[in-house]
C-alpha cells in the first residue's frame, strides 16, 4: 500500500530546491525520470522506486486546497502556492520518513506545509529527519 502526502509551498519550486530537498531525504538514493518528465523517483541500489515525486501545480484559486486538506494546513499561505504530491512505496518500510524528509526540506526552503505533517509512527510535526 502506498503512502501519499502533499508539500505546499509559499514560492514555486525549482531546480535547486528539489534536488537539494532529494539529497537531504537521502544521500545514496538514486534518481530517475518517470511519466514522461512529470515524475521524479527516488530509488534504492536495485533500481525499486521508493518515492515518487511528481512535477508541482500552481494554486490559484483561493479556498480550493482547504476544501481538500482543511484550513489549518493552508494558514499562513496566500495565493499562489504550488502543489506537490509525494507518493512513497508501500514496499519499503522507511519510504514514508524518506517521503516526509524530501517534503520537510521543501517547505524548509520555499515556505510552505506538509499534509499530513507527520509520517507514520513520528510524533512530532515536520519533525521527521
Amino acid at each position: 500500500m502506498t503512502y501519499d502526502l502533499v508539500v505546499l509551498t509559499s514560492r514555486a519550486p525549482d531546480v535547486r530546491a528539489i534536488v537539494d530537498s532529494m539529497v537531504h531525504a537521502g544521500e545514496t538514493l538514486r534518481v530517475r525520470g518517470a511519466g514522461g518528465g512529470a515524475l521524479i523517483q527516488l530509488c534504492d541500489d536495485d533500481g525499486r522506486p521508493l518515492v515518487n515525486i511528481e512535477a508541482a501545480q500552481r494554486v490559484d484559486v483561493e479556498g480550493e486546497v482547504e476544501r481538500l486538506l482543511g484550513a489549518e494546513v493552508t494558514a499562513g499561505l496566500t495565493v499562489p502556492y504550488w502543489w506537490v504530491e509525494v507518493r512513497a512505496s508501500g514496499g519499503r518500510g522507511d519510504a514514508p520518513a524518506l517521503a516526509h524528509r524530501f517534503a520537510d526540506a521543501m517547505v524548509e526552503r520555499l515556505g510552505g506545509a506538509v499534509w499530513p505533517p507527520v509520517a507514520p509512527g513520528g510524533d512530532e510535526e515536520g519533525g521527521n529527519g
